[in-house]
């Protein structure tokens, strides 16, 4: 997400939720390093009309390198990032895989109303054409 940056203030990570975020500030404020999110504020009222998912963490400039120690962000950024990644990218990027087993999950639903059909139409016949 793309954040105008106030002056003296870092962007250091980005999370998918609002908990996460808040988690991550309250991790700074127990060492004493301020920090702020910043994401849409419709996400709290109204989420469907969110227009950029993700919150920001941002904290000053002096206090950057404090905080990603504090937050162990290379281990944790690179998870959120697999989440992010997973989550937000279009049905034909995703692997093999993936996409086969969502089109047998759209077939299953049809397939016991088909098979039942068929059922009741082989039955119906045989009552009509004993």
């Amino acid at each position: 997400m793309a954040v105008p940056e106030p002056d003296g203030m870092s962007q250091i990570s980005e999370y998918g939720t609002k908990f996460a975020a808040d988690v991550a500030v309250a991790r700074l404020a127990e060492y004493g390093i301020e920090s702020s999110v910043f994401g849409d504020p419709a996400h709290s009222v109204a989420p469907h009309h969110v227009t950029q998912p993700g919150f920001v963490l941002l904290v000053l400039d002096d206090t950057v390198e404090d905080a990603l120690e504090v937050l162990d962000l290379p281990a944790n950024h690179e998870a959120e990032a697999l989440d992010q990644q997973l989550y937000r990218r279009r049905f034909d990027d995703r692997p093999g895989w993936f996409k086969g087993f969502a089109y047998l999950l759209l077939l299953a639903a049809p397939v016991p109303w088909l098979i039942m059909a068929v059922i009741l139409a082989t039955m119906a016949l045989k009552a009509l054409f004993p």
